[in-house]
């Protein structure tokens, strides 16, 4: 399988089709891995085609994906052609609908089987007569579970009937018919009357359940006949009983309703253009609705495969990306889903699942920085209100348990919660610190991402308090984000190197470890002029960060560096030790953006390089292709991404921000587009851009941008 051909399916529910590594694609049905919640499941449902009761060969012909739906087409040897289209509905049903032609002189009969495999755990199979149902709390490694109630069902018209189910040992995960136990046998049998299948004792490790429904369909020469077999999911277990609304038949996909609240972008770049259409279609993939167990508010999954569930890692780019989005309610709902969900003691969870939270699981993250992007245009004093005392504690459980001597820089304690495991930053100050396995501390290392983010929290829970007249309050953040500052700007500053370090807490010194976190003060007031200018000369400096393709996670010239993702001789998943990563170079973007603001004519120059350079990684070009991708990470030199990861919808970077700033050349300020073009801008055209609660059509011809409401 290419993987350049796959493709994903989703309708804003808790459900996505997007195989990590699919192996039938090409086959009728969902057979390949699907995202039920945050647990993975090999394949939903297979289909098989039988004639006289011998299955038929479907040679594929083609495969074209629009509007949210992958249209499938198959031909027989026979004369039969099978169209199936494919797509996840709102409301979490896995559906094929599926348009039979008999081409052939004769008359034919022939029996379309839905069938799937579970394993022999839990409730038994329910047999429905026309229908069959699984019941179970899919598990995926040490995740929450999801309490699944799986219907699967043959819906426009009766004539279906249930197979007999069976237990088996053996078998594979192909979908393969003769693999079945109904396959050997003269006629498909069903169940004597509508009832759970019995157990058999003991049950064997490793057997598993082989359960399916069928419809003959009689097609004479030159018929056509039209057939919709379904999964549909119902999430129903202790405490949750969630089912989700039936969609608009017209729009069952939500693509319509989705797209027509998303701006629409022109410009003569083509590179452009599509890495701006394929950001907003990661959010139209991954996101979520509101109302099953935690999820109080809709949000939006961090990626596909293991992580489709959202992280606070992530949540704050991917807040700065909905912002873009005519409908405010997704952003806020990012926001709001982790602050409703806090833990008692202040800790934001790392990650939010269906049915609970682990204690254990955190990342440092921007919130400040997400948040006041959000609010600049789409200000709302009801969603400050509703997290800022949630907000309150997280920065006080930051301040007594990664700051519990006062020092004003915050503490990372093991090499996942900053989310940039696997580099030297860590093992500088423990040798193990690659080994840990779980979220608990093992060392302290003052880190300089941390420390910045804590600060932009705070200075802006600063102004959020001051406008909604909490001055107690106000008085405190601004304290505190005076000490940070200066703590940061005097102990975390290395001139020699030039750029800020990581600090080991019980010497005091720096780790000498050049990574390039230590550019994200850039974006802050943090950094004195002489110091940008320093960062400015390491940044563009090829013997240490200025690759082909930058900016890499740590500097070439570190003796970890390993532009592959190779650490210790393996090549990891996520690996931190010299690999680029699209959140460090848009956060890099957001600093010299800053600087470049306010009049610092190299950094002017390097935003528009870097952004260039990051725009042509993410569009497909270092591949040679014109498909856009979202890779967690890309190799410096020849740009092109974690393909071995099979993980290509991952949201972890704000791009549309860098993209509308550096190459269209508008800042939002004051409540207002202001034209301040950094370097040459392009022409383009953004039309229905929100901005308060009206909508704005923004374009540049001939260098003059152009305002109009529409």
């Amino acid at each position: 399988m290419n993987q350049k051909k796959k493709y994903a399916l989703a309708g804003g529910g808790y459900c996505l089709y997007a195989p990590r590594f699919p192996r039938f694609q090409d086959a009728p049905g969902f057979a390949d891995e699907a995202c039920i919640g945050n647990a993975l499941v090999p394949s939903v449902f297979f289909l098989s085609f039988l004639e006289n009761g011998r299955p038929l060969h479907l040679s594929h012909r083609s495969t074209q994906v629009e509007d949210g739906r992958a249209t499938v087409t198959f031909e027989e040897a026979g004369g039969l052609k099978v169209v199936e289209k494919r797509f996840v509905t709102q409301d979490d049903r896995f559906v094929s609908e599926l348009e039979l032609n008999n081409t052939a002189k004769t008359d034919r009969e022939i029996t379309v089987v839905q069938w799937t495999t579970t394993d022999p755990e839990g409730e038994p199979v329910s047999l429905e007569g026309d229908s069959f149902r699984i019941r179970r709390l899919l598990k995926d490694g040490n995740k929450a579970e999801v309490p699944a109630d799986i219907h699967y069902n043959n819906p426009d018209s009766k004539g279906a009937r249930c197979l007999q189910a069976y237990f088996a040992e053996g078998g594979s995960d192909r979908p393969d018919f003769e693999e079945t136990p109904w396959f050997e046998l003269e006629a498909l049998p069903t169940p004597r009357a509508k009832r759970p299948m019995e157990k058999p004792s003991p049950i064997v490790a490793g057997s598993r359940v082989y359960c399916g429904l069928f419809r003959p369909v009689p097609l004479k020469a030159g018929q056509k006949a039209a057939h919709r077999f379904e999964a549909n999911l119902i999430f129903k277990g202790k405490g949750i009983n969630f089912r989700a609304r039936r969609p608009d038949t017209k729009d069952e996909v939500g693509w319509a309703s989705f797209w027509e609240k998303v701006p629409k972008f022109h410009c003569d770049s083509k590179e452009l253009e599509r890495v701006v259409r394929h950001r907003f279609e990661l959010l139209y993939l991954l996101r979520q609705p509101h109302g099953a167990g935690l999820f109080s508010s809709p949000s939006v999954c961090e990626g596909n495969g293991p992580f489709h569930q959202p992280s606070s890692f992530t949540t704050p780019a991917i807040m700065r990306e909905a912002r873009w989005l005519q409908d405010p309610t997704l952003a806020r709902g990012c926001l709001k889903a982790f602050f409703e969900n806090i833990h008692h003691n202040g800790q934001v969870p790392g990650r939010l699942y269906m049915t609970g939270t682990d204690p254990n699981d955190f990342f440092h993250a921007d919130w400040g920085g997400g948040f006041e992007a959000l609010d600049a245009i789409h200000p709302d004093k009801a969603t400050k209100k509703a997290v800022l005392m949630a907000m309150q504690r997280y920065v006080k459980w930051l301040a007594n348990n990664r700051d519990p001597e006062g020092s004003g820089l915050t503490d990372i304690v093991n090499h996942f919660e900053a989310g940039q495991e696997f580099s030297r930053r860590y093992t500088v100050i423990d040798d193990k610190a690659d080994r840990a396995i779980e979220f608990t501390e093992q060392f302290r290392l003052k880190g300089i991402d941390a420390s910045v983010f804590r600060y932009r929290m705070v200075k802006w829970l600063y102004k959020v308090a001051e406008e909604i007249q909490e001055k107690a309050m106000a008085n405190r953040f601004q304290a505190e984000a005076e000490v940070i500052l200066d703590t940061i700007r005097k102990k975390m500053w290395d001139e020699k190197a030039g750029l800020f370090m990581d600090l080991d807490p019980d010497n005091r010194r720096k780790t000498n470890v050049k990574a390039a976190v230590g550019f994200y003060p850039l974006a802050t007031d943090i950094p004195n002029q002489k110091q940008v200018d320093r960062m400015l000369d390491t940044l563009s400096d090829r013997e240490e960060f200025w690759t082909k393709y930058p900016v890499p996670s740590i500097s070439v010239s570190d003796s970890t560096f390993d532009g592959t993702g190779r650490w210790k001789g393996t090549r990891k998943n996520c690996p931190w030790n010299g690999r680029v990563w699209p959140v460090i170079n848009t956060h890099i973007l957001e600093g010299l953006t800053y600087w470049a603001e306010r009049g610092n004519k190299r950094a002017q120059k390097l935003a528009n390089e870097l952004l260039k350079k990051t725009v042509t990684m993410l569009s497909g070009a270092c591949e040679g292709g014109e498909t856009p991708n979202s890779f967690e990470h890309y190799h410096p030199e020849t740009g092109v991404g974690s393909r071995y990861r099979g993980v290509d919808l991952y949201l972890n970077a704000f791009v549309l921000d860098n993209i509308f700033r550096i190459a269209c050349g508008f800042a939002i300020r004051y409540g207002e587009v202001q034209d301040d073009p950094l370097g040459e801008a392009i022409d383009f055209k953004l039309q229905g851009m929100p901005l308060g609660n009206k909508l704005y059509d923004v374009d540049r011809k001939n260098g003059r941008l152009r305002v109009q409401q529409q």
